[in-house]
């Protein structure tokens, strides 16, 4: 009878038990994870907030912004510099894609003085966007890591170096795909032009001889 009690008692442990995974698994592991996961974003802003870039590479600088369409309200975007063009809309939101949902795989700290060790003194492209609500925003792209996996980046970084040499300086590693998203010819920014149609009239055909 004694060890049946006990057979009863680890029965209900263990249901007690299985409920509470079960209660884990439902409530707090997806809070968990999305915690994370928003810790690990590099901006929280929508990519449809965004009204203007800047991609400033040491090659050029290109700006865009965004317009609507009188009737319907829809946006496209125009390139303003280096010259006015309509902008190439898969390539325009290949980048603001990874601006709005790209995610931080870790953070490291460095002093003013390793800048130039990750790339970040003289940095490969630097991203500046504008929202809807004015505020700016700054990407700044150093070199690739050590695993060819990553670019060493900082997100809204000060705009004036700091004073003190030994301050440590926030460093994010963002995935490869900025560079590519950053890293591209002049053309692929622009709308490719639609191929010239000849409208000059087809000349009739001659009438055929009549037969006497």
């Amino acid at each position: 009878m004694k060890l049946q009690k006990n057979t009863l008692v680890l029965i209900a442990v263990a249901l007690s038990l299985t409920g509470l995974v079960s209660l884990f698994e439902i409530q707090v592991a997806p809070k968990q994870e999305a915690a994370k996961d928003e810790k690990q974003r590099i901006f929280t802003f929508k990519s449809d907030r965004i009204q203007f870039f800047t991609v400033k590479t040491p090659e050029k600088i290109l700006t865009f912004e965004r317009v609507y369409a009188i009737k319907g309200g829809e946006s496209s975007w125009k390139m303003k510099v280096p010259v006015p063009a309509a902008a190439n809309q898969a390539s325009v939101d290949f980048l603001l894609d990874r601006l709005a949902t790209g995610k931080s795989d870790r953070t490291i700290k460095i002093t003013p003085a390793q800048m130039a060790e990750f790339g970040l003194d003289k940095p490969q492209a630097t991203v500046t966007v504008k929202l809807d609500n004015q505020e700016t925003h700054r990407l700044v792209l150093g070199k690739t890591d050590f695993s060819g996996r990553f670019l060493y980046a900082q997100a809204n970084p000060a705009e004036s170096p700091p004073q003190n040499s030994s301050q440590n300086l926030p460093v994010i590693l963002v995935p490869f795909d900025f560079k590519n998203a950053v890293q591209r010819p002049l053309s692929e920014w622009k709308k490719a032009e639609e191929p010239k149609t000849d409208k000059k009239p087809k000349p009739s055909p001659a009438p055929s001889p009549s037969n006497p």
